[in-house]
């Protein structure tokens, strides 16, 4: 009997996703405060502009992806893929075409004139061998400290311009009686933003990259004292509870005076929007100090998978043009927090932290986060924050200790067979 109901069960998810398979069947993972709201604005303006085309989201929670990486590789492999869903452009989505999974969308490009409006940069992360697999819908900015401008002004604090002197200030906090540094890393990478942030703070985007590249380790001076930064921040100035949080909770710390800042990319920007909260009148938001000039981009794109009909490809397409425009840009960034992708979309309706990031974009050097899939190959990037938080809770090894063990990790991962894409 239990067989039988195992099989009905079968047959009926089955059914149900060919039934969805006539649909346009989206995915994402985007269900917190403001980046909900951007997706829902989204997909009402392609319903505006497609009313027939029968809409059916699907987000999954947690893991900055993860989660939702599993069931859509599922789902491919089982002959029932979705219409399209959200990956990051670079990396994780290397991995998608590696496996062949996605359809190359080189003749849309083409089409749309896509080349002339986004950063060679971010086309490069959007391409895989030489062609197209996704299009971006935003541009979000890793390396942001956003703090409570009250907490600063009651203290009398100025916002520091190098990393140690951010460490300086967290003490100032601290004797305060604040929390310092709000952090939410429930699912890891949150902390290990906070690393990756230091190092690119400390080391500059050159050593940055040869980091990820497998060309230098911990044993790097600059290196390694992102590495001494990064414990010491995580064992004295963070909240007490950051592995039990997530990061928009890490965030409402911030946002109700519990804690003075927090480093995170600047989805928290469209988090504190969607509390009422004014950019540069509750709080603000800079470049994590000794950042200055680099921008660490995370690139949330869709692609085409393969498998699907001839009229679930022209659904995909129709909502690839509708978020790469100039209006579908604006609608979901605006919301979400993060800036357009293309270069040619009006400021009008972006608050001041969009603004200036729309700025920057344009002139900083670029750098991609190996956190949010795009830097460094999806293994490396597991086993990395594995190792971060095993340095982390095991305050009594050594500095000399935890970086002969994370060094042994990068040996391990970062080597140019895993590297080669």
């Amino acid at each position: 009997m239990k067989r039988v109901w195992i099989l009905v069960t079968i047959f009926a998810l089955v059914a149900s996703f060919t039934v969805m398979a006539a649909k346009f069947s989206i995915y994402d993972w985007w269900t917190a405060g403001g980046e909900k709201q951007a997706i829902t604005a989204e997909i009402n303006y392609f319903h505006q502009l497609y009313p027939n085309i029968e809409i059916a989201q699907n987000p999954v929670a947690g893991g900055a992806g993860a989660n939702m990486h599993a069931v859509i590789k599922s789902l491919i492999f089982a002959g029932l893929p979705p219409t399209t869903f959200q990956v990051h452009a670079g990396w994780e989505m290397y991995e998608y075409t590696k496996a062949k999974l996605l359809d190359p969308i080189t003749d849309l490009w083409q089409s749309e004139g896509w080349t002339k409006v986004f950063p060679k940069e971010i086309e490069e992360l959007c391409s895989y061998d030489g062609k197209f697999y996704a299009v971006p819908m935003d541009v979000h900015r890793a390396n942001m400290l956003w703090y409570n401008i009250s907490i600063f002004k009651k203290l009398g604090l100025k916002v520091p311009k190098t990393f140690e002197g951010l460490i300086s200030v967290m003490k100032k906090i601290k004797a305060a009686g604040y929390i310092p540094l709000a952090v939410g890393d429930r699912y890891q990478w949150p902390a290990a933003m906070v690393f990756e942030e230091g190092l690119l703070a400390i080391a500059g985007p050159k050593t940055y990259d040869e980091f990820f590249e497998g060309k230098v380790n911990y044993s790097n001076p600059s290196v390694k004292k992102a590495l001494e930064d990064f414990r010491d921040i995580m064992e004295n100035y963070v909240n007490e509870n950051h592995a039990s949080l997530t990061w928009d909770q890490a965030c409402g710390l911030v946002a109700n005076g519990k804690a003075a800042m927090t480093i995170m990319g600047d989805w928290a920007n469209g988090y504190f929007m969607g509390l009422g909260l004014k950019a540069n009148v509750d709080y603000g938001a800079v470049a994590v100090p000794g950042s200055q000039g680099v921008y660490n981009l995370v690139i949330d794109a869709f692609p085409v998978p393969k498998g699907l009909s001839k009229i679930e490809k022209e659904y995909a397409y129709d909502w690839l043009k509708t978020i790469a425009s100039v209006k579908g840009q604006a609608i979901f960034n605006q919301i979400k927090g993060s800036i357009p992708a293309r270069i040619d979309v009006p400021t009008t309706g972006f608050n001041t932290v969009q603004v200036n990031n729309m700025k920057e974009l344009k002139t900083d050097i670029l750098v991609s986060s190996a956190v949010h899939g795009s830097e460094a190959p999806a293994p490396f990037v597991t086993a990395w924050e594995n190792a971060l938080t095993v340095v982390q809770y095991h305050p009594s090894m050594s500095l000399e200790q935890a970086v002969n063990y994370l060094n042994a990790v990068n040996a391990q991962y970062l080597t140019p067979q895993n590297l080669s894409h």
